[in-house]
């Protein structure tokens, strides 16, 4: 049986459809007043560049609507300040044989500067493609100027996929090493969505060793598998991070009924150091269940790290799905939502968001959630999603800010490290820390481990995939180690500065001292007010600081300068002064 629609799969019942759309592949930049739909692909900021890959997009061509498979690396500068009427987008050719997917993996392995590709996905929408591209992965190495080179690791032959499934629709996020995937479903099944499809279990991919590994942890309230939900990935917490699974489904009926939604009243927290997960409840306003949503993060220069979650459905489209435009903050260490005012006018799902400087939010893409069709036939319910309105966004992209909690068509470069906005400073202010009673235990110990760095981009994010990146200096044991660096620096400048201080402070004295002397040689009757003025007539300016310099005094200066700074606690700041600089 040829391949269906895989969201026709998930969500609709019934028999396969009688015909397909053209599958066609195609650059994916297009002209603004043109531009339909996006949706499907995955997104990942790595310096000043936001790169999209996969997914399929909508335009019009001739009053017609068209429907296109991306296939090549789409990038967007972050250098310059755009708006989305304006911006440019730059496309990349890929080689042959690098996969085209939806809901791609997208990680990016900083030490190595390589985003990895090719492992998780599913095949077009509009295509009646009998097979999925073959396993095998590649790696994209940026230039800094938004295109880069593509090079294959694993090829399709290799034993490796011998042991392993690829995944469509798993929860997904990389941390500083390792990227993690968990559950998901069989992208290679030809028949309606069945509890067999789903995949168990986690899975881990070591960017440092390029290998695989299988866990059978169980986590996320998932008695039958999760899929379609979100992993966020939070560096500003544990020793090596925290990841966070949320929303999404646990399990699927037969013959394609979707099973219970999952519940945002409880989230799970996955510590990588330990490879232990724990159920955290949640308080606050509570989003509702849904799939297909994205997610990203930032942490605050208060010290708090707030996840932002938008948009998303509840699996049916039309009137029934505008109630799941809305915007969502969870807000850490307390794990409480707060609820952004909006008007949900523009429900869509299917999307990425990405941390893109400052406290700004870029949202990519989202099909209709409130399109509608009579016919009933899969692909006319899925061309309606892609063509049924244009998006209100043009070219898909929108500037969430979250310090004054509002959309944008502009995105401003260099911004300012993200605030907390005041809803979430007056929560805390509020609770009075009463909300560790909530925390379980073990949650409680992880967020006692924290990594709070200031920048101007921190690049978390996550899309409806779960592909998550992972910010520009990851919380690991090398981000710390360099933070007390840091810190050794500022304490030995301030040491030096003293010991400087003290030392020509000691040459003053002795000057003093010296002219006191020979005055009293000269006048053995000096009274205090003469001892008053000499003093008075000491200062950083006075020509009489040059019998410093003179043979005598210089060796009596360069003595207490050579005490203070031998002192055994300056070769270790010197040290690290060294290494503040080179940083």
């Amino acid at each position: 049986m040829a391949h269906t629609s895989f969201l026709a799969r998930l969500s609709i019942s019934g028999p396969p459809p009688t015909k397909a759309l053209e599958p066609r592949q195609a650059p994916g930049v297009i002209a603004a007043s043109e531009f339909l739909r996006r949706g499907y692909q995955a997104s990942v900021v790595v310096g000043n560049w936001v790169y999209i890959d996969g997914g399929e997009f909508s335009f019009m061509s001739d009053g017609t609507p068209q429907y296109e498979y991306a296939s090549t690396l789409l990038s967007i500068d972050l250098s310059q300040n755009w708006t989305n009427a304006t911006v440019a987008l730059q496309s990349t050719t890929k080689p042959n044989g690098a996969p085209n997917l939806n809901s791609p993996s997208l990680w990016y392995h900083e030490s190595e500067n390589l985003i990895y590709s090719g492992f998780a996905g599913w095949n077009s929408s509009f295509g009646n493609e009998p097979n999925l591209p073959a396993m095998s992965l590649w790696t994209f190495q940026p230039d800094g100027s938004g295109s880069g080179a593509w090079n294959e690791i694993i090829d399709a032959n290799s034993s490796v996929w011998s042991q392993l499934t690829r995944p469509a629709q798993p929860l997904m996020a990389f941390g500083s090493d390792s990227a993690w995937v968990l559950g998901g479903i069989t992208a290679d099944w030809d028949q309606y969505a069945s509890p067999e499809n789903l995949i168990p279990g986690m899975l881990q991919f070591d960017m440092a060793s390029r290998l695989f590994s299988n866990s059978s942890v169980q986590c996320c309230n998932a008695t039958g598998g999760i899929y379609k939900g979100a992993l966020q990935y939070v560096p500003s917490f544990g020793p090596e991070g925290i990841h966070i699974a949320m929303g999404g489904q646990n399990g699927i009926g037969n013959n394609g009924v979707t099973a219970g939604l999952i519940d945002f009243g409880t989230v799970s927290v996955f510590d990588p150091a330990k490879q232990e997960w724990w159920n955290q409840t949640t308080t606050g306003s509570v989003p509702s269940p849904r799939v297909e949503f994205c997610t990203a993060g930032i942490n605050s220069t208060n010290g708090t790290y707030e996840i932002f979650v938008y948009a998303g459905w509840g699996t049916h489209l039309g009137p029934a799905a505008v109630q799941y435009d809305t915007i969502n903050i969870l807000t850490l260490p307390a794990f409480h939502w707060i609820s952004v005012p909006y008007n949900p006018e523009n429900p869509r799902h299917a999307l990425s968001c990405n941390a893109v400087g400052g406290s700004q939010i870029l949202t990519i893409g989202g099909v209709d959630s409130n399109s509608q069709v009579a016919t009933g036939l899969v692909e006319d319910i899925i061309a309606s999603t892609f063509n049924s309105s244009p998006d209100p966004f043009a070219q898909g992209l929108a500037i969430f800010d979250m310090t004054t909690m509002a959309f944008s068509n502009q995105y401003t470069a260099g911004a300012l490290p993200y605030e907390q906005s005041e809803v979430v400073k007056q929560f805390y202010s509020q609770s009075n820390e009463a909300y560790k009673n909530n925390l379980t235990p073990q949650v409680s110990e992880l967020l006692n481990v924290t990594h709070f760095f200031n920048s101007t981009s921190t690049n978390n994010s996550s899309s409806s995939s779960g592909s998550s990146s992972t910010p520009s200096s990851p919380a690991t044991s090398k981000q710390s180690e360099s933070n007390g660096l840091k810190s050794g620096a500022i304490a030995g400048i301030a040491v030096g500065a003293s010991a400087a201080f003290f030392a020509i402070a000691a040459g003053i004295g002795y000057l003093l001292r010296r002219r006191r002397a020979s005055q009293k040689s000269e006048t053995p009757e000096t009274t205090s007010k003469n001892e008053y003025k000499e003093m008075a007539s000491v200062n950083f300016e006075n020509h009489e600081l040059h019998e410093m310099n003179g043979p005598g005094r210089a060796f009596e200066l360069q003595e207490q300068s050579v005490q203070e700074l031998e002192h055994p606690v300056v070769p270790v700041e010197l040290q690290a002064h060294q290494n503040f600089h080179r940083d």
